[in-house]
């Protein structure tokens, strides 16, 4: 265990930056397209069965985003403070954390369960459902709020591997979920003739398959961070509050990302099934889009909470420049290929001429603001993995909230829908040109 221990301290601490990043988010990425395929696959299919449906897919978005926000919030605010206690040399605090933060997030899991089933009409009508639309959200969502607890551990297991170095396991848990997902789907779907609730099922069986293969995986393997059950009961105390302190960013993030889906929902609902059928396709497509910058973002992650512990503050600044620079030419190809081919992207997913026409558009606007998201993202992740929670929690709240729960108040008053397919992309830009002025100041700081 000292040598394992050594080595990968070894690595985070003394390879070149560009090399350890590369390393840490290549799987990384892989694994977060394969989490976002699930959406997906599940948009694909389910439009076959109509534009309500499809729209339904986007309305219990909502619901599987609130799940993966309790988990990321556990999982990367343990994830930060581990890589940090690993850089420091605190093994035995980072095992601590790593249990903590594994058991309560299937408590957490539990409790948006019981209440999401208990008040699940309710929640369907707040999140934007119609009359045509509500059947096949409530068929839908009742699967994944049974599966809460597995989606939301398996997001902390994730966390946990990649923060030790570990991406690779990462991935394989999460791929072979997806591969088994987009296998079963169809076939419960149509051949099953389950509908919607067979896109659900299989979607659940996917991410039980990778919440096995994950925690046999962590098991498994010589980790630096055990996993021990007793320490939850025993150090839940010390370390619970730190790990979701550090985490409140990421969940506000996410949250927000609920707040403003619910928003473009119940705006999109006076327009019709078909425009909140378009957003559900297009939200799917982003999401993937700025997973790959996530992916990239969580490669830098461990080498700047390695960095920050061993205080090689020059490392970070080293690291943040290359993850910046390479997220903008991977966002701006992305950007390129979505706005020429925003057509043909819509026709695949489906056929309708209004929810193509809504759905081009959406793209075309989305994909001009791409570019800069590496800016956002990657400068947030500093202030996180530093502790500087504050900064952090304001730069999470810009782009889906401070900035564009305004805008969606007031664009679509004016021009219509088109002012909510603009709202998202203003944000965005606005966000990114706020955050330079933060990064500056703090990288004179650590200068200092």
């Amino acid at each position: 265990m000292n040598k394992v221990k050594s080595e990968n301290v070894s690595f985070m601490l003394d390879a070149p930056v560009w090399r350890v990043i590369i390393k840490m988010a290549v799987p990384t990425i892989i694994s977060m397209i394969v989490m976002s395929a699930y959406g997906m696959v599940d948009i694909f299919f389910v439009s076959r069965l109509g534009t309500s449906a499809s729209a339904a897919v986007g309305i219990v978005f909502s619901i599987f985003t609130m799940i993966q926000a309790v988990g990321s919030m556990i999982g990367i605010g343990a994830g930060n403070l581990i890589s940090e206690s690993l850089g420091a040399n605190k093994t035995d605090d980072a095992a601590d954390i790593a249990s903590v933060s594994f058991f309560a997030s299937i408590f957490f899991g539990i409790v948006v369960m019981i209440f999401g089933l208990i008040f699940k009409d309710e929640l369907m009508d707040f999140l934007g459902a119609t009359k045509t639309i509500m059947p096949f959200a409530k068929d839908f969502a009742h699967y994944i709020l049974i599966a809460a607890p597995i989606i939301c551990s398996s997001f902390v297991l994730n966390i946990l591997l990649r923060s030790q170095g570990k991406p690779t396991s990462s991935m394989i848990g999460m791929s072979f979920g997806a591969i088994l997902n987009i296998i079963l789907e169809p076939i419960f779907i149509f051949k099953l003739n389950l509908g919607i609730k067979g896109a659900a099922i299989a979607t659940v069986i996917g991410q039980s398959c990778s919440f096995v293969i994950l925690l046999y995986l962590y098991l498994k393997e010589k980790n630096l961070a055990k996993i021990s059950i007793a320490a939850f009961f025993t150090k839940s105390g010390r370390f619970l509050a730190k790990i979701c302190s550090n985490g409140s960013p990421t969940l506000l993030r996410q949250g927000l990302v609920v707040v403003a889906n619910v928003l473009v929902n119940v705006t999109a609902r006076k327009y019709g099934d078909s425009a909140i059928a378009a957003f559900s396709i297009t939200n799917r497509l982003f999401l993937i889009a700025v997973s790959i910058m996530f992916g990239l973002g969580q490669g830098f992650q461990p080498v700047a909470g390695f960095s920050f512990g061993a205080k090689k503050y020059d490392r970070i600044k080293k690291s943040y420049y290359f993850t910046v620079i390479l997220g903008i030419c991977i966002m701006s190809a992305i950007s390129f290929c979505l706005f020429k081919y925003s057509s043909d992207i819509m026709k695949f997913f489906q056929k309708e001429s209004d929810v193509v026409q809504i759905g081009s558009k959406i793209i075309k606007f989305f994909s001009i603001s791409l570019p800069l998201i590496p800016l956002t993202i990657v400068t947030n992740m500093v202030f996180q993995v530093t502790e500087q929670i504050g900064i952090s929690i304001f730069l999470s709240s810009c782009r889906q909230g401070i900035f564009f729960i305004p805008l969606i108040f007031v664009l679509p008053a004016i021009f219509g829908i088109t002012g909510l397919e603009l709202c998202q992309p203003i944000a965005n830009t606005i966000t990114s040109l706020v955050s330079i002025p933060f990064i500056v100041w703090y990288f004179r700081k650590l200068k200092e």
